[in-house]
This record gives structure tokens, C-alpha cells and sequence, in this order.
């Protein structure tokens, strides 16, 4: 499983590149390429920070996304009112 900064670091520079986020479909094992070929493919290019441009709010809808996906899957504490004596 790759870590949350490689996932993060992977998108940014895919978004670089391409324009867009890495699809939630995509594998770890995926991910973890995008990072490793395209770290490579921008290293030493000082004009990719221009293409850097609304990373962070596609960043933060995607997390957001992510978090709402998770949240609806980890079990609700509490008693069901069906079985809940008075």
C-alpha cells in the first residue's frame, strides 16, 4: 500500500503532466509508478510549477471524496431503535 504522501505527490505530478487526477481505480502498485516515472519525467523542468495551477482544490475535493466514501463503509456506533428497551 502506498503511503498518503506518495498518493499525493503521485496525483500532483500526474496533474502536472496531464491535467487531471490519477483515477480511484488505479492500484497502489499504479500509483506508486506514476510517482517513481513521473518524478523523472519533471525533475529539473522549473516550468512545471506553471502547470501546477488548481491542484490544491482538486486536492482537497478528491480527500473530501475519500473521506465521505470512507465514512459511509466504518460502522455506525450506536443501538439500532428497533431494540432499544424503554
Amino acid at each position: 500500500m502506498c503511503s498518503p504522501f506518495v498518493r499525493k505527490e503521485a496525483n500532483r505530478f500526474y496533474w502536472i503532466v496531464k491535467g487531471q487526477l490519477i483515477p480511484l481505480s488505479w492500484s497502489d502498485k499504479d500509483v506508486e509508478g506514476i510517482y517513481k516515472s513521473y518524478m523523472e519525467r519533471i525533475w529539473g523542468n522549473h516550468e512545471a510549477i506553471v502547470h501546477e495551477s488548481g491542484f490544491t482544490k482538486a486536492w482537497a475535493a478528491r480527500e473530501a471524496e475519500l473521506w465521505d466514501r470512507e465514512r459511509r463503509t466504518v460502522a455506525v456506533l450506536g443501538y439500532n431503535k428497533k431494540n432499544v428497551r424503554n
